[in-house]
């Protein structure tokens, strides 16, 4: 309210100012009016002057006249009649001339007067109305004054970020941090270190160390005086007539700090402010709290690098440095602007040339705070194409735990030289070191897992995809619908339609929904084609033609879910039935532009569309809002320029988050904005998908997560090229090699997600027809998997791993080396015989000798892996075990080549009895299903 206020006392300041301006010229009008009339007057009365002069020429010459006329009588006689004739013609003609000219002077001067008297009267309201003014100009600068001492006071008492605890809490680190000899920082004006950015490769906020004054003294970090706050310098530098920021939304084509808070200013187009008259450029969040002084004292513009360490926010750290081209290392190393910032790596590709600059789509982000992320060194082995000189200069930026381990998630970095690469290992280590310290992990939304294995080869042909159950998936390819049951390596083929684009469920209506084919028609399938049985119907909606889109709902009126097939701007709306016809229309509704995306929301359904968002009423029973409201004049760019609208959310206090291609925007119920921060994109987004918390983004680096509420950024999930399959973005295509099909598990989801399977990487499944012609198993052939265990049974690793755990220790003792072979006894406890006992057992002297080995020696047992020794106990073979199903052979692992337990070769191969032996099998299915 009292930046509002303000506001306000300073908009009339300024128009009191215009009124004085234009008081000013009007008194210049004045002036110059009365100078005009003043040569008027002159004229006037020169012009009396001449009339007199006229007047005793005209009296003397008539005298002269009759001197002549009394002269000449007496010479001649003349004409009466003719000289009084002329005479009187002679004044009459002077007379009216004369006349004539006075008139108009007369004319002239009255006008001039009532002129005059016109603008005397003006100028004596003005003046008045200036006094006025002046006294209002004099109480508003006595009320700025007292306003200005609150900002002061509120200044002091916030507890936000503030340039000496920004500094401090970063040196103090650093200055006490064993990788603080390492690391090197000079203050620079931020216009300085932008402009010098390009120039050089070498880091522009680190001063370059020679080699001897290494040698001299160890590198210390320079730690910078705290600069006064902006209270103090608002205070110092306060003025009568203080300038203020003249601050505008700007669109940079390069990365730019923040000139308050040092971050990034992330998105691609209105990044933040930037002031018309000085280099000051912040974020919209950072308006209100950064110093309003213009221009920014020298003092205050040499900010630091650093990182709040209670928040994460700032940057440690930025230079060029370059990465391996798209190809990969062979085909050479390309410039990049690398930026340590919010807890975050980003990369910016640089075009080729000196002076060009690096653009504002980043190339690549990693998450500092991701439990996975590591920083190190690399070896020859794992470059095996760079060349020798730069291996010492490359570090290595990866994750490297075995969930994104097969999805290949690492970045090679080649810096300049040795130096710059310790700089930059020691500045992300650090930076871990204080997020670990201070708790600052990231916020995991999306958890990635493989939801099958990689070798299906229907993964690779995948258009769309969908969650039918827990254990089953369905997958729209060029080829038709096909249902996975994960659980049970089934495959179904479940519709024979060519290239689905996309698969919408209706379970409480047991019905199918599908666009596909060559003209992208809406299809419906009955639900037990799910389960592999021969559909009854396939309903072709033919007004539907040319469909890009459809989306379903429950209205409050109707009990039935609705369909919504968008045509180009047309949207078709159907109810669903379980009954024949099985689809009914009921309404049709024009978009006001062709239909981008769509969902239901409160009985309305939102449309998006090139540059805007509507909320259209279904049955005719409201009227429609248009949520990018004309006449706000701060979204007036939206139909400036053609932004694709990507999704919309619906937040809880009738807010709506509108996500286009370049930005996100909040509006109102009505349309209007509702906060001025705008959601930034680091990368141009390919899709988006959200729901009611997060707004997921694809872009080409990765996933990228963001908190609809609090618009922070969660989340980012470093997997190249992938594109989700599905709306709700749980279902995702992962463009590597092997494609992989990837579900993101959401973690703050209630219920039941999908039952992931374990995958393997070198596995040789191939889909095999069973007895029915729609459904297909998906396991290692027979004659594979005799291969398979044969290689495994050659070597000794995967041999081991072969081996069963042991289940019970009662019947094992070891016997100590002997002659070099570690040798095992079955001691019959409780499973055999008291017959069998005694002929078995060895007499009680070796077996009391036995014991006494054994406490003087280090007690190590060899699990027993053949079901055929005596004293075992192995549970009974399941008649349900599918191996009975598709054996058609004894294998390697029969009964008759096992090995005993007390052999000398304890890596001897499973009996097919163990109860582990069921990795290689099919699981729970059914042998009127398959027919190997």
């Amino acid at each position: 309210q009292l930046c509002s206020f303000v506001d306000k006392l300073t908009a009339q300041n300024r128009q009191l100012e215009d009124e004085l301006q234009d008081l000013a010229a009007k008194k210049e009008s004045v002036a110059h009016w009365e100078a005009q009339i003043a040569e008027i007057i002159q004229w006037v009365s020169d012009e009396k002057d001449a009339r007199g002069y006229l007047q005793a020429l005209a009296s003397k010459m008539t005298e002269e006249l009759e001197s002549l006329r009394s002269s000449s009588l007496g010479s001649r006689t003349l004409d009466p009649l003719w000289k009084v004739r002329r005479s009187q013609k002679l004044d009459m003609s002077a007379r009216l001339e004369l006349q004539s000219a006075l008139d108009a002077e007369i004319r002239a001067k009255q006008l001039v007067q009532e002129e005059l008297r016109k603008v005397k009267d003006a100028n004596i309201s003005f003046e008045s109305k200036l006094k006025e003014s002046e006294a209002k100009n004099r109480e508003l600068l006595e009320e700025m004054e007292g306003l200005k001492k609150k900002m002061e006071e509120k200044y002091r008492t916030d507890s936000g970020l503030k340039l000496p605890d920004f500094q401090d809490s970063i040196f103090d680190y650093f200055n006490t941090s064993p990788l603080a000899r390492d690391l090197t920082f000079r203050t620079s004006s931020i216009s300085e270190q932008e402009m010098q950015g390009p120039k050089s490769e070498v880091s522009p906020s680190t001063s370059v160390v020679t080699a001897e004054q290494q040698q001299e003294e160890p590198i210390r970090l320079q730690r910078m005086p705290a600069a006064p706050s902006p209270t103090i310098q608002s205070i110092s530098l306060a003025v009568p007539k203080p300038k203020a920021h003249q601050l505008n939304i700007k669109s940079f084509t390069s990365p730019t700090q923040c000139s308050h808070c040092t971050s990034l200013m992330v998105g691609l187009v209105r990044q933040g402010y930037a002031c018309d008259v000085c280099s000051f450029a912040c974020h919209v969040s950072c308006k209100d709290s950064a110093p309003q002084v213009c221009p920014i004292p020298p003092e205050q513009a040499k900010r630091p690098l650093g990182v709040d360490v209670q928040r994460g926010i700032g940057t440690a750290y930025k230079g060029y440095v370059k990465v391996p081209k798209p190809t990969g290392v062979k085909k050479g190393w390309q410039r990049a602007y690398a930026v340590v910032c919010d807890c975050k790596l980003f990369l910016y590709d640089v075009p080729e040339g000196k002076s060009t600059q690096p653009g504002v789509v980043a190339s690549q982000v990693l998450d500092l705070r991701d439990e996975d992320f590591c920083v190190s060194s690399v070896l020859a082995s794992d470059v095996i194409h760079a060349t020798r000189k730069d291996i010492p200069c490359i570090v290595r930026v990866w994750l490297p735990s075995d969930s994104y381990r097969k999805y290949h998630c690492s970045l090679l970095i080649l810096t300049e030289n040795e130096n710059e690469k310790r700089k930059w290992v020691g500045i992300l280590e650090g930076l871990q070191s204080i997020l670990h310290k201070n708790r600052l992990r990231n916020q995991v939304v999306h958890i990635p897992q493989e939801a099958y294995d990689s070798t299906l080869p229907l993964i690779k042909a995948s258009l769309a995809a969908a969650i039918v159950d827990r254990d089953r998936i369905a997958i729209g390819s060029e080829e038709g619908l096909y249902v996975i049951e994960v659980t049970r390596d089934v495959i179904v083929r479940a519709a024979d339609c060519k290239k689905v684009y996309q698969i919408e469920l209706a379970p409480k209506e047991k019905i199918i929904i599908l666009i596909c084919g060559r003209n992208h028609h809406v299809h419906l399938y009955p639900w037990a084609s799910l389960d592999g049985s021969e559909g009854n119907f396939d309903i072709k909606l033919a007004e539907t033609k040319g469909c890009q889109l459809i989306t379903t709902g429950t209205l409050k009126k109707s009990s039935s879910t609705c369909l919504f097939v968008a045509v180009k701007r047309q949207v078709f709306c159907y109810e669903i039935h379980r009954t024949k016809p099985f689809h009914k229309k009921f309404s049709e509704i024009q978009a006001p532009g062709v239909v981008q995306w769509m969902t239901v929301f409160k009985d309305k359904l939102c449309v998006g569309y090139q540059s805007g968002f509507s909320l259209l009423t279904i049955q005719g029973d409201g009227q429609s809002i248009n949520l990018v409201n004309p006449n706000d004049p701060s979204l007036i760019f939206l139909s400036q320029q053609s932004f694709d609208a990507l999704c919309a959310v619906e937040l809880s206090n009738e807010e709506y988050l509108l996500c286009f291609s370049h930005m996100g925007v909040y509006v109102d119920s009505q349309g209007r904005r509702s906060r001025m921060q705008e959601l930034m994109w680091p990368a141009t987004p390919v899709a988006c998908s959200c729901n009611s918390s997060y707004v997921t983004v694809y872009s080409e680096y990765g996933v990228d997560v963001f908190d609809v509420n609090t618009m922070e950024w969660v989340q980012t999930i470093g997997l190249r090229r992938i594109r989700p399959l599905n709306m709700d973005g749980t279902l995702n295509l992962l463009n590597c090699e092997p494609p992989r099909l990837i579900y993101f598990k959401n973690k703050f989801a209630a219920g039941a997600g999908l039952s992931v399977p374990e995958t393997s990487d070198n596995s040789k499944k191939q889909m095999l027809r069973t007895r029915s012609k729609r459904r297909f198993v998906f396991k290692v052939p027979e004659e594979e998997r005799l291969q398979q265990r044969r290689e495994m049974l050659r070597d000794p690793e995967l041999r081991s791993k072969m081996i069963s755990n042991p289940t019970n220790f009662n019947h094992v003792a070891h016997m100590g080396p002997g002659d070099g072979m570690q040798v095992l006894m079955d001691l019959p406890l409780s499973v055999l015989p008291p017959a069998q006992d005694e002929k078995t057992c060895p007499s009680s002297a070796n077996l009391s000798r036995q014991q006494q080995q054994q406490r003087n020696k280090t007690y190590i047992s060899w699990p027993s892996s053949s079901g055929s020794d005596v004293g075992a106990a192995m549970p009974s073979r399941s008649m349900s075990d599918p191996d009975q199903e598709f054996d058609k052979e004894p294998d390697s692992d029969s009964t008759k080549h096992s090995t005993p337990s007390n052999s000398s070769n304890p890596s001897g191969p499973p009996s097919p009895n163990s109860p582990h032996r069921n990795q290689l099998t099919l699981d729970g299915l059914d042998q009127s299903t398959c027919d190997a």
